[in-house]
């Protein structure tokens, strides 16, 4: 199915809308300062000890939900729109307090990764499923490699282009331009391929055409830009891009998923590709094609969900008879 008929009204479900200028002000100054400190500790700490950084990482994702109780609002919110049917709060919580353990473990390891050898990388990620990429590029149509922010997503990547593969990744900018610089250059220093949006659409069908690998995260809200599908139960708007370029250019959708084993290390996966549905209706088989692409990811989700980036307000944009209910 590609819409979520037993979709409650999410409007408003974190929070109004409009808040007040000293909100606001108080909001841009934690994300300056939260920054500010990301970029010193990538200066200074590039070379740390493994060791040194896992301890490190679980510290950094103590302090996070210390220092922003709104985002630890959101994570709570979006888990209990996902799970409650199936967890207790209890267990909702613990997963909260893992998912910052694990994302303050990312921030160190991307803060390494630069200065990471290629023989550190491959020991530090295990890369399975390369016959699916092989068999993918023999077609000569390049793959969409379809993913989301699971795992250490900057690890999966890193791992693929370590392999040699051609890989390309749309990046979105983030709120500061340094943030932004700092993440370009260090998956360009790994072997990536970064395409900026503005160009992104023509850059990553002529990078499919030239039989590369395009990676798709495909598990953020994306506005008004997006189709409306069902995830974990509610209407989320998801990008269509992966659906329509697969059918634009016959490139296969491979799934690739990155997570986090007990010891540290990490497995990224490529799965076998996802048949495309083709009636020839081209908006019909991008809303189910995207439908099914995110099905995929919500499967990968449940499987670890303390590895997901609940962080973010997946569900804030919302259909348009929501809206209009709403403003009713």
């Amino acid at each position: 199915m590609a819409t979520a008929s037993h979709s409650r009204d999410l409007s408003g479900i974190y929070g109004p809308e409009s808040r007040s200028a000293l909100y606001q002000w108080q909001r841009r100054l934690q994300t300056r300062l939260g920054n500010a400190v990301v970029l010193w500790m990538a200066r200074r700490w590039q070379r740390l000890p493994a060791n040194l950084g896992q301890r490190l990482g679980v510290g950094i994702g103590a302090l996070m939900r210390a220092v922003s109780p709104r985002h630890a609002r959101i994570v709570m919110t979006n888990l209990r729109l996902a799970l409650a049917a199936e967890r207790s709060e209890e267990e909702l919580a613990e997963i909260a307090r893992a998912c910052y353990r694990h994302l303050g473990l990312c921030l160190t390891e991307l803060i390494r990764l630069p200065a990471m050898s290629r023989d550190g990388l491959l020991h530090m990620v295990e890369l399975r499923g390369k016959e699916h990429i092989e068999a993918a590029l023999a077609a000569g149509r390049g793959a969409i490699i379809l993913t989301g922010h699971l795992g250490n997503w900057e690890l999966c990547g890193s791992r693929i282009a370590a392999e040699g593969y051609p890989m390309n990744v749309i990046a979105r900018a983030q709120r500061d331009d340094e943030i932004t610089e700092y993440i370009r250059r260090t998956r360009e220093g790994m072997g990536m391929k970064v395409l900026h949006r503005g160009a992104a659409v023509r850059n990553a069908l002529r990078a499919l055409r030239n039989n590369e690998l395009l990676a798709v995260l495909l598990d953020q809200n994306a506005g008004d830009e997006g189709v409306f599908v069902d995830f974990f139960g509610h209407l989320a708007s998801t990008a269509p891009g992966a659906a329509a370029f697969a059918l634009k250019t016959g490139a296969a959708v491979l799934p690739g998923f990155c997570w986090r084993n007990r010891d540290d290390t990490h497995t990224a996966a490529i799965r076998p590709p996802v048949p495309l549905v083709k009636t020839g209706n081209r908006d019909r088989d991008i809303l189910v094609n995207t439908a099914r692409f995110t099905k995929i990811i919500e499967e990968h989700i449940r499987a670890r969900p303390e590895q997901w980036f609940w962080l973010h307000k997946r569900w804030k944009a919302r259909p348009p008879e929501e809206r209009a209910r709403g403003a009713s």
